[in-house]
């Protein structure tokens, strides 16, 4: 499905961040990280484009800092054929699973459906606070096949079980900046106060080499979000982020 560029920059201002890449791609590329792991599953091969058939991808476990709080993602990116009329060739469901202690099952706390619109989808686990137990995330949706991709930041709450608003990060720049402000926003980790650190660069639109005249963010650096506050605050240049989280076994 063709998507119109007007519309996409109304769910950017609205909800959340419509990144629409300016250069077209066969397929959608898992997104990168220093630390953080990914659920990005798919049905084609990556150098042909080639349906290759389903496939499921899981992360390993991402255990907080104290040890208390487990999670991982999967996704499952379903095949269908091709010829038959009116099946999508490939779509994608995304989970996020969370358990306490270590003797506890793991219950969904997110679950990522596919729409005719955004048909992929994927959880980027980023990393634990340093204190208390939230979990900050990545969630990716784009079209197979298409030049749209959007990425929202999200944090789960592992104490109270609450899940974070889709759009907040973007609310807390228009909050800061004004009612119209937009930008590309991409989660990076978190600062040892417990403050959302986030990259943040500016808006272009399709064909355009200046950044959109509603873009707050006029060069790429990072902030810290305080999701309570909310206030925005830009870091240095020089500033290195910490990791937090820990690795552990393969997922169950």
């Amino acid at each position: 499905m063709e998507l119109k560029i007007h519309s996409i920059r109304a769910v950017a201002i609205a909800i959340l961040l419509w990144n629409v890449y300016a250069s077209a791609q066969a397929l959608h590329k898992a997104p990168s990280g220093a630390q953080s792991i990914n659920s990005y599953a798919s049905c084609y091969e990556e150098s042909t484009g080639k349906l290759i058939g389903s496939h499921r991808s899981r992360t390993t476990v991402l255990v907080s800092p104290d040890g208390r709080f487990r999670a991982y993602a999967e996704s499952e990116a379903i095949a269908s054929d091709p010829d038959h009329a009116g099946n999508a060739e490939c779509q994608n469901t995304s989970r996020l699973f969370v358990a306490n202690a270590a003797n506890q099952p793991f219950r969904v706390v997110l679950d990522l459906t596919p729409s005719p619109e955004m048909l992929g989808n994927s959880i980027d686990l980023i990393d634990w606070s340093p204190k208390g137990h939230r979990l900050l995330l990545g969630q990716g949706v784009w079209q197979w096949g298409s030049d749209a991709d959007a990425t929202t930041t999200r944090i789960y709450d592992a104490d109270t079980g609450r899940l974070s608003s889709e759009g907040f990060i973007e609310k807390a720049f228009r909050d800061n900046f004004g009612i119209h402000c937009i930008g590309v926003f991409q989660p990076v980790g978190f600062s040892p106060t417990g403050a959302a650190v986030i990259k943040a660069g500016p808006y272009f639109d399709i064909g355009e080499e200046g950044s959109a005249k509603e873009s707050c963010v006029r060069k790429e650096g990072l902030w810290m979000v305080d999701p309570e506050t909310p206030r925005v605050d830009p870091l240095p240049p020089q500033y290195k982020g910490q990791h937090y989280g820990k690795s552990a076994s393969a997922a169950p």
